[in-house]
């Protein structure tokens, strides 16, 4: 036998290498060939792609050769190919894509069943080292992949080839140690097609739970993601059902369901980071019902969390250091998201409010260098980043992430700058904040009544501040704005601008918008308010009924 093979050897060494390696992998790939007849990939070079082609299809795969394409795209076709049990071969190539690795396969396992997900074998062309391999390859054993190739970088094209039908034959052995020793049963079968359908009705909870989120139906994707549970308890369908009660602001569930992810999963940092956010919303929700024993209690859970959430983004930033290409582009979300719920201003929780902005030093440090202006980063997650930053005083890197969201699609104008300027008004930023609001006003939003709302409080609260600096011009010109938006109350901004009128001596002007605060309300200055706020404008009311009394006499 052995004789026969170097004899077979020898005949087809000086052939071109597409015919050896045709005929040489032929006999090695023919099992895996039988199990996954369609071949489907993507691997970026062309030249690689094109020779690779001409093997797998002598070989006996019917092959399926990917076209360059845009990254959601391919992904998608990614998604398909494996529900229907092709074996895909996927290079990931971090310079051109749109996806991070953790990007792309936490999307894949989302769409994916588990069964399928084995299918997928990264190809990677990049000069890794065996324990950088290692460890990559472990990060990916998390998603459900078996197996990856490494090619040489570099290389010439027969050098490649050799390398993937190298990794091929590897695979077919993994999956042949990894196939049960017993020929399969009728029984077997069954209970294969039952898990199959057990899957399909499991990812059908999850996808409609999913959906009804987008709508805010929280109540009913609480019935799906909870369907989907009794299926099958995995870290999705909980922080799913978590998220579900954490946005109806059902906190105590939404945690219990957070730490049951927790304990499946506790390599990850997301588990950690949403307990962390669910403390800090029961924090709250105590402190305003008069409870800080119980917010202490709440606190220290929510940062013991949120520092081990904080520990595994470091770890795993550190192990891939030489190699960032592969990490989430926002690598520290679940960090920042948690951080933006915890806002104590106000509520007197001063030992709480300092070690937050202690930790979100820290963080904003470790994203200093990350694009957050990426627009395949998701909206959310800038809007986070944005928010941590105005929060801590960054206004400059704040409002560039906030413009650029606004820039990309106009209809982040609302949730950008809302954020930007309820933000701003807690920083005692009332001018800036302003500004923002009149900005918004430009665009088509929704609920645009409490966008002139908030506009007329921080107006108000800046143009009395230019009052005190002695700025009654400038004061003018921003009661002059708000009113111009017809805001309720508009009485009492006449007031104020009659006020600022008067210190500018302009007793004329001041006199007309008296009057038509009056004209707005008739009884404006029998209201307390007015007499106890406004006393300078009721020796005005008296000079002009005495002048309108005069007028009155020499007309007759």
């Amino acid at each position: 036998m052995n004789q026969i093979n170097t004899n077979q050897q020898g005949s087809t060494k000086h052939l071109p290498f597409k015919q050896r390696y045709s005929q040489e992998y032929k006999i090695k790939l023919k099992g895996l060939v039988t199990k996954y007849p369609k071949l489907s990939y993507s691997l970026g070079d062309m030249t690689l792609a094109v020779n690779i082609t001409d093997i797998f299809q002598t070989i006996g795969f019917e092959a399926n050769a990917q076209a360059k394409q845009e990254a959601k795209t391919l992904l998608q076709s990614v998604v398909v190919y494996l529900k229907e049990g092709q074996l895909v071969l996927l290079n990931y190539r971090p310079v051109s894509s749109e996806y991070s690795l953790l990007d792309l396969l936490k999307v894949i396992k989302k769409n994916v069943p588990d069964y399928a997900i084995q299918n997928l074998v990264p190809v990677f062309m990049h000069s890794y080292s065996s324990q950088k391999q290692h460890q990559i390859f472990k990060l990916m054993g998390t998603y459900g992949i078996q197996y990856a190739s490494f090619l040489t970088p570099n290389a010439a094209v027969d050098v490649n080839v050799k390398e993937i039908l190298e990794d091929l034959v590897s695979f077919s052995t993994l999956l042949k140690k990894t196939a049960p020793a017993q020929q399969e049963t009728s029984m077997d079968k069954e209970e294969d097609e039952k898990d199959i359908e057990k899957i399909k009705k499991y990812r059908s909870f999850v996808s409609k739970g999913e959906e009804l989120m987008k709508e805010n139906n929280y109540e009913r994707a609480i019935e799906f993601f909870t369907s989907a549970i009794n299926l099958k308890p995995d870290v999705e369908s909980l922080t799913n059902r978590g998220d579900a009660y954490y946005h109806s602001k059902q906190f105590i569930p939404a945690l219990t369901d957070y730490r049951e992810a927790f304990k499946l999963e506790q390599s990850l940092p997301e588990p950690h980071a949403k307990i962390s956010s669910c403390c800090f919303a029961l924090i709250k929700e105590n402190m305003k019902k008069g409870g800080p024993e119980k917010s202490k209690t709440w606190f220290t859970l929510a940062m013991r969390h949120l520092t081990d959430a904080k520990r595994l983004i470091d770890k795993t930033k550190l192990v891939y250091s030489a190699n960032p290409e592969v990490l989430p582009k926002a690598l520290y979300a679940p960090v920042v998201n948690a951080l933006t719920e915890a806002d104590f201003r106000g509520l007197g929780f001063k030992e709480a409010e300092d070690q937050v902005a202690d930790l979100a030093i820290k963080v904003l440090h470790e994203t200093d260098t990350l694009e957050y202006l990426d627009s395949d980063v998701d909206v959310d997650t800038r809007i986070d980043q944005a928010i941590l930053l105005t929060r801590n005083k960054e206004y400059e890197k704040a409002e560039k992430i906030f413009r650029e969201l606004v820039d990309q699609e106009p209809e982040n104008a609302g949730p950008a700058f809302n954020n930007f300027a309820v933000e701003l008004r807690k920083n005692g930023e009332e001018d800036k904040a302003f500004q923002i609001y009149k900005e918004l006003l430009r665009f088509d939003i929704p609920d645009k009544d409490i966008v002139v709302e908030n506009l007329k409080t921080a107006g108000l609260n800046y143009a009395a501040k230019l009052r005190d600096d002695f700025k009654s011009e400038e004061a003018i010109s921003v009661y002059k704005n708000i009113l111009s938006h017809s805001p309720k109350g508009k009485e009492w901004i006449l007031c104020d601008l009659a006020m600022a009128y008067l210190e500018l001596q302009n007793q004329a002007q001041a006199s007309c918008r008296m009057m038509e605060a009056i004209y707005v309300n008739p009884r404006l200055t029998e209201l307390e308010k007015f007499q106890q706020s406004y006393s300078d404008l009721l020796s005005l009311k008296e000079e002009m009924f005495k002048k309108l009394v005069g007028m009155t006499d020499s007309q007759r």
